[in-house]
Protein backbone atom coordinates (compact mmCIF):
# COMPACT_ATOMS: atom_id res chain seq x y z
CA UNK A 1 0.00 0.00 0.00
CA UNK A 2 1.62 3.56 -0.60
CA UNK A 3 2.23 5.91 2.03
CA UNK A 4 1.78 9.37 1.82
CA UNK A 5 3.60 12.22 4.12
CA UNK A 6 2.10 15.70 3.74
CA UNK A 7 4.62 18.36 4.80
CA UNK A 8 2.16 20.28 5.14
CA UNK A 9 1.59 21.47 8.58
CA UNK A 10 -1.92 23.35 8.55
CA UNK A 11 -1.23 25.02 12.24
CA UNK A 12 0.44 28.06 10.27
CA UNK A 13 -1.85 28.47 7.70
CA UNK A 14 -3.99 30.94 9.57
CA UNK A 15 -0.79 33.24 10.58
CA UNK A 16 -0.59 36.57 8.74
CA UNK A 17 1.89 37.36 6.46
CA UNK A 18 2.91 33.80 5.09
CA UNK A 19 1.09 31.63 2.33
CA UNK A 20 2.11 28.28 0.75
CA UNK A 21 1.87 28.36 -3.12
CA UNK A 22 2.78 24.88 -3.38
CA UNK A 23 2.19 21.52 -1.60
CA UNK A 24 4.54 18.63 -0.72
CA UNK A 25 3.91 15.53 0.13
CA UNK A 26 6.22 12.06 0.35
CA UNK A 27 5.30 8.52 -0.28
CA UNK A 28 7.13 5.31 1.27
CA UNK A 29 8.22 3.10 -1.86
CA UNK A 30 10.49 0.39 -2.39
CA UNK A 31 11.96 1.48 -5.57
CA UNK A 32 12.97 3.91 -8.52
CA UNK A 33 11.09 1.67 -10.51
CA UNK A 34 7.56 1.86 -8.02
CA UNK A 35 8.11 5.72 -8.32
CA UNK A 36 8.09 5.61 -11.78
CA UNK A 37 5.17 3.53 -11.69
CA UNK A 38 3.06 6.42 -9.65
CA UNK A 39 4.79 8.75 -11.81
CA UNK A 40 3.32 7.56 -15.37
CA UNK A 41 -0.05 6.42 -13.60
CA UNK A 42 -0.25 10.58 -12.60
CA UNK A 43 0.55 11.87 -16.06
CA UNK A 44 -0.16 9.26 -18.22
CA UNK A 45 -3.84 8.20 -19.66
CA UNK A 46 -6.58 9.63 -21.06
CA UNK A 47 -7.23 12.20 -19.11
CA UNK A 48 -4.51 12.96 -16.41
CA UNK A 49 -4.79 14.86 -13.34
CA UNK A 50 -0.89 15.86 -13.55
CA UNK A 51 1.64 17.00 -16.16
CA UNK A 52 5.98 16.65 -15.39
CA UNK A 53 8.42 18.95 -14.94
CA UNK A 54 11.23 19.01 -16.10
CA UNK A 55 12.69 17.87 -12.22
CA UNK A 56 11.57 14.63 -11.42
CA UNK A 57 9.94 15.05 -8.39
CA UNK A 58 8.03 18.24 -9.11
CA UNK A 59 4.44 18.18 -11.29
CA UNK A 60 1.61 20.29 -12.53
CA UNK A 61 -1.93 20.02 -10.96
CA UNK A 62 -3.61 20.27 -14.65
CA UNK A 63 -6.52 21.86 -13.09
CA UNK A 64 -5.35 24.14 -10.88
CA UNK A 65 -1.98 24.39 -12.14
CA UNK A 66 -0.86 24.09 -8.53
CA UNK A 67 2.81 22.66 -8.39
CA UNK A 68 3.25 19.86 -6.53
CA UNK A 69 6.31 18.32 -5.11
CA UNK A 70 6.02 14.37 -4.08
CA UNK A 71 9.34 13.05 -2.90
CA UNK A 72 9.71 9.01 -2.20
CA UNK A 73 11.21 8.08 1.18
CA UNK A 74 11.48 4.25 2.51
CA UNK A 75 13.49 1.56 1.27
CA UNK A 76 14.26 3.47 -2.16
CA UNK A 77 16.70 5.35 0.05
CA UNK A 78 18.87 2.15 1.02
CA UNK A 79 21.57 2.43 2.47
CA UNK A 80 22.55 5.84 2.79
CA UNK A 81 19.19 7.44 3.18
CA UNK A 82 19.41 9.31 -0.09
CA UNK A 83 18.26 9.17 -3.28
CA UNK A 84 20.46 10.21 -7.05
CA UNK A 85 18.18 11.26 -9.76
CA UNK A 86 18.82 10.59 -13.18
CA UNK A 87 20.05 14.44 -13.80
CA UNK A 88 22.52 13.71 -11.26
CA UNK A 89 20.93 15.68 -8.19
CA UNK A 90 21.84 13.72 -5.03
CA UNK A 91 18.67 14.46 -2.09
CA UNK A 92 18.97 13.18 1.28
CA UNK A 93 15.83 11.41 2.83
CA UNK A 94 17.65 11.65 6.26
CA UNK A 95 14.38 12.24 8.50
CA UNK A 96 11.87 11.04 6.26
CA UNK A 97 11.11 7.67 8.58
CA UNK A 98 11.21 9.90 11.73
CA UNK A 99 8.94 11.94 10.28
CA UNK A 100 6.19 9.35 8.71
CA UNK A 101 6.44 7.78 12.27
CA UNK A 102 5.60 11.22 14.46
CA UNK A 103 2.82 12.53 11.64
CA UNK A 104 -0.91 12.51 12.78
CA UNK A 105 -3.14 10.59 10.68
CA UNK A 106 -5.71 13.14 9.26
CA UNK A 107 -8.63 13.11 6.35
CA UNK A 108 -8.55 15.09 4.12
CA UNK A 109 -11.67 15.00 1.38
CA UNK A 110 -11.78 11.52 2.13
CA UNK A 111 -8.52 10.73 1.41
CA UNK A 112 -5.88 9.74 4.45
CA UNK A 113 -2.63 11.69 5.02
CA UNK A 114 0.06 11.63 7.52
CA UNK A 115 1.04 15.20 8.18
CA UNK A 116 4.02 16.29 9.66
CA UNK A 117 4.78 17.85 13.06
CA UNK A 118 6.27 21.32 13.70
CA UNK A 119 9.70 19.57 14.89
CA UNK A 120 9.61 16.73 11.76
CA UNK A 121 8.69 19.83 9.40
CA UNK A 122 12.31 21.92 10.58
CA UNK A 123 14.11 18.72 10.34
CA UNK A 124 12.76 18.10 6.63
CA UNK A 125 13.33 21.78 5.81
CA UNK A 126 17.34 21.47 7.31
CA UNK A 127 18.13 18.99 5.44
CA UNK A 128 16.38 20.56 2.31
CA UNK A 129 18.49 23.47 2.79
CA UNK A 130 21.48 21.76 3.15
CA UNK A 131 20.34 19.94 -0.33
CA UNK A 132 19.38 22.94 -1.85
CA UNK A 133 20.25 26.42 -0.55
CA UNK A 134 17.01 28.02 -1.36
CA UNK A 135 16.48 31.40 0.55
CA UNK A 136 12.97 29.67 0.83
CA UNK A 137 13.56 26.68 3.11
CA UNK A 138 15.21 29.34 5.44
CA UNK A 139 12.49 30.93 5.32
CA UNK A 140 10.14 28.56 6.37
CA UNK A 141 12.25 27.65 9.07
CA UNK A 142 12.87 30.65 10.72
CA UNK A 143 8.81 32.02 10.20
CA UNK A 144 7.96 28.36 12.41
CA UNK A 145 10.78 29.83 15.05
CA UNK A 146 9.72 33.39 14.85
CA UNK A 147 5.58 32.42 15.86
CA UNK A 148 5.47 29.21 17.47
CA UNK A 149 4.76 29.08 21.24
CA UNK A 150 3.56 26.73 23.73
CA UNK A 151 3.19 28.43 27.18
CA UNK A 152 2.24 25.41 29.44
CA UNK A 153 4.57 23.27 27.93
CA UNK A 154 7.34 25.86 28.42
CA UNK A 155 6.59 26.85 32.03
CA UNK A 156 5.98 22.82 32.82
CA UNK A 157 8.64 21.41 31.39
CA UNK A 158 11.50 24.71 31.02
CA UNK A 159 11.02 25.62 34.49
CA UNK A 160 14.19 24.64 35.89
CA UNK A 161 16.29 26.05 32.32
CA UNK A 162 14.51 29.19 32.64
CA UNK A 163 15.14 29.36 36.42
CA UNK A 164 18.99 28.65 35.79
CA UNK A 165 19.15 31.39 32.94
CA UNK A 166 20.25 28.32 30.57
CA UNK A 167 17.83 29.85 28.23
CA UNK A 168 15.53 32.99 27.51
CA UNK A 169 11.94 33.16 27.22
CA UNK A 170 11.79 34.54 24.10
CA UNK A 171 13.83 31.89 22.56
CA UNK A 172 12.19 28.96 25.05
CA UNK A 173 10.00 27.88 22.02
CA UNK A 174 12.61 26.97 19.83
CA UNK A 175 14.42 25.55 22.35
CA UNK A 176 11.75 22.77 22.90
CA UNK A 177 11.06 22.62 19.45
CA UNK A 178 14.68 21.31 19.03
CA UNK A 179 14.63 19.26 21.98
CA UNK A 180 11.20 17.66 20.41
CA UNK A 181 13.66 16.81 17.27
CA UNK A 182 16.38 15.54 19.61
CA UNK A 183 13.59 13.00 21.68
CA UNK A 184 12.28 11.92 18.01
CA UNK A 185 14.86 11.66 15.47
CA UNK A 186 17.72 8.71 15.55
CA UNK A 187 21.83 10.05 16.13
CA UNK A 188 22.64 9.99 12.56
CA UNK A 189 19.82 12.56 12.02
CA UNK A 190 20.60 14.49 14.94
CA UNK A 191 24.30 14.62 13.83
CA UNK A 192 23.53 15.80 10.84
CA UNK A 193 21.04 18.59 12.02
CA UNK A 194 24.19 19.78 14.46
CA UNK A 195 26.34 20.12 11.26
CA UNK A 196 23.63 22.12 9.10
CA UNK A 197 22.82 24.43 11.99
CA UNK A 198 26.32 25.07 13.06
CA UNK A 199 27.14 25.76 9.10
CA UNK A 200 23.96 28.65 9.21
CA UNK A 201 25.28 29.95 12.39
CA UNK A 202 28.63 30.23 10.40
CA UNK A 203 27.16 32.10 7.71
CA UNK A 204 24.96 34.16 9.68
CA UNK A 205 26.29 37.51 8.36
CA UNK A 206 25.61 36.57 4.59
CA UNK A 207 22.33 34.23 5.28
CA UNK A 208 20.36 35.66 7.80
CA UNK A 209 20.16 39.07 6.83
CA UNK A 210 18.09 37.75 3.68
CA UNK A 211 14.97 37.47 6.43
CA UNK A 212 15.12 41.05 7.45
CA UNK A 213 12.94 43.17 5.68
CA UNK A 214 14.11 46.57 4.63
CA UNK A 215 13.96 48.36 7.77
CA UNK A 216 15.36 52.00 8.05
CA UNK A 217 17.16 52.52 11.52
CA UNK A 218 20.13 50.23 12.03
CA UNK A 219 19.96 49.55 15.69
CA UNK A 220 15.84 47.99 14.53
CA UNK A 221 18.12 45.96 12.15
CA UNK A 222 20.72 44.99 14.47
CA UNK A 223 18.16 43.83 17.27
CA UNK A 224 16.41 42.11 14.67
CA UNK A 225 19.21 40.05 13.25
CA UNK A 226 20.08 39.08 16.76
CA UNK A 227 17.01 37.95 17.47
CA UNK A 228 17.80 35.12 14.85
CA UNK A 229 20.82 34.47 15.58
CA UNK A 230 19.60 33.65 19.44
CA UNK A 231 16.21 31.80 17.61
CA UNK A 232 18.91 29.27 15.88
CA UNK A 233 20.88 28.74 18.69
CA UNK A 234 18.47 27.52 20.56
CA UNK A 235 17.35 25.48 18.21
CA UNK A 236 20.62 23.92 18.16
CA UNK A 237 21.23 24.03 21.88
CA UNK A 238 17.67 21.70 22.03
CA UNK A 239 18.66 19.48 19.59
CA UNK A 240 21.85 18.73 20.89
CA UNK A 241 20.70 18.27 24.26
CA UNK A 242 20.58 14.63 26.01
Amino acid sequence: MLQRLSAIHRSTDNIEGRATTDLDFAVQVNSCEDFQALSDEMTQGSNPCFQRTNIQHRFIHISTGIEVNIVPFGAIGEPNQEIQWSDGDQMSLLGFNEAFSTAELQIIEGIEFKVVNLPALIVLKLIACSDRRARKDLEDIYFVLENYSDYERIFTELINELSQEEIEYEEAASFLLGRDIQNNFIPATIKQLIKILSQLLQKRNTLFPQLISPIPEQDEWDAKFDTIVRHFEALKKGIGVG
